[in-house]
């Protein structure tokens, strides 16, 4: 089934290219090239999707970290939607919201 939809997509990813081959003029941080609009458009988004990668990384290592000093501190380990709770709340102090 990967194989398959591997396939497919390379497929659409050819006839986009060769659809969108003519030459366009970039200028980026005052470099100037010219290059054909499907590869600009490409490493435009290669260069998106590595941005959001780093991103969500993070996020995860973040997320992990946390649930390791959660853990080695005695505590039972803490679920991800927990963290922002326990961090903004912590021990002693009340929840937030509405007091009886």
């Amino acid at each position: 089934m990967g194989l398959l939809a591997g396939i497919v997509v390379l497929i659409l990813l050819v006839i986009f290219i060769v659809q969108n081959a003519h030459a366009v003029h970039v200028t980026f941080l005052g470099a100037h090239a010219s290059v054909s609009l499907a590869v600009a458009l490409l490493v435009a988004a290669i260069a998106g999707a590595l941005v959001m990668a780093a991103a969500g990384t993070a996020r995860i290592t973040q997320l992990r970290r946390t649930i390791r000093r959660t853990s080695t501190a005695g505590h039972a380990p803490a679920h991800a939607s927990d963290t922002h709770r326990d961090r903004d709340t912590g021990p002693g102090r009340p929840e937030p919201g509405p007091q009886p």
